[in-house]
């Protein structure tokens, strides 16, 4: 089957977003080592049944070397499919491999929002100040340190 477009994909308005697990651990600092952010994003496919799709979005905040603290927040998503796509070929985890950074922002609706803000109330509680991770999809991995 042919990649449909994601804003036909989908209907209007029926997208079910439940925040599964977010967790903060601090970890050591090493006063003399520099320590490098690292946001990663991944979406993962769950099930499809009938006319209804569901992922689970992972954000992973952390440093390299480890240190400083370690931040996970999970959301699960539940999208209805156009009644057009519904009995047909379409096999949302194929599909999943085949998007691009834009489609994963459509995809998920307001998700990587909802994370960046839970991100930053977790850093604000813990040293006074929020880290503010982007509000958009971040890619599967980070770039290595030796990538300019």
């Amino acid at each position: 089957m042919e990649k449909p477009e994601l804003n036909k994909l989908f209907k209007d308005g029926n997208i079910q977003i439940n925040l599964r697990r977010a967790t903060f651990d601090r970890l050591q600092i090493k006063p003399s080592v520099n320590y490098r952010g690292k946001t990663q994003d991944e979406v993962f496919f769950q099930k499809q049944d009938g006319n209804n799709v569901e992922f689970e979005v992972v954000r992973r905040m952390d440093f390299d070397p480890e240190g400083v603290f370690e931040i996970t927040v999970v959301y699960t998503i539940r999208r209805q499919i156009a009644d057009e796509f519904v009995g047909g070929d379409l096999d949302f985890r194929e599909l999943l491999k085949t998007f691009e950074l834009k489609d994963f922002n459509f995809l998920c609706g307001n998700v990587f929002s909802a994370m960046s803000l839970i991100i930053s109330q977790f850093t604000q509680a813990s040293n006074g100040i929020p880290m503010v991770s982007p509000p958009v999809y971040c890619g599967v991995a980070a770039k290595s340190a030796d990538v300019k």
